[in-house]
């Protein structure tokens, strides 16, 4: 049974996973959303508090995100060279052969756990 708790503190780990990829502070992070202190940062990040409707959608603008994002378990969260990773493999795959791309595909599952 999912609580309430658990979606804080899921939220919260996304968030705090968001802002450390940018390399931000909690300060920096409040000031870029135009929260008054930075606590509200800290108290999101720690599951103590949840997001207002407002808040979220400023969080989701800032990183270009879908709010279903953050209520997902482990998040993928995307730096620039995964992307860059990401554009070449679908240049390369569109050149494999079907019996190739199945390889490839169960590889990648046993990878995935």
């Amino acid at each position: 049974m999912i609580t309430l708790n658990d979606i804080k503190k899921t939220f919260g780990i996304a968030l705090k996973e968001l802002r450390e990829n940018r390399n931000l502070t909690q300060e920096q992070l409040a000031e870029k959303l135009g929260l008054e202190t930075f606590q509200t940062i800290n108290r999101i990040e720690n599951g103590k508090t949840f997001v207002s409707g407002e808040t979220l959608e400023k969080i989701c603008n800032f990183f270009d995100i879908a709010p279903t994002f953050f209520f997902v378990q482990n998040p993928q969260i995307f730096t620039k060279e995964h992307i860059n990773y990401c554009k070449e493999i679908d240049k390369l795959m569109l050149s494999l052969p079907q019996n190739k791309l199945k390889y490839l595909y169960n590889m990648a599952l046993v990878l995935q756990d």
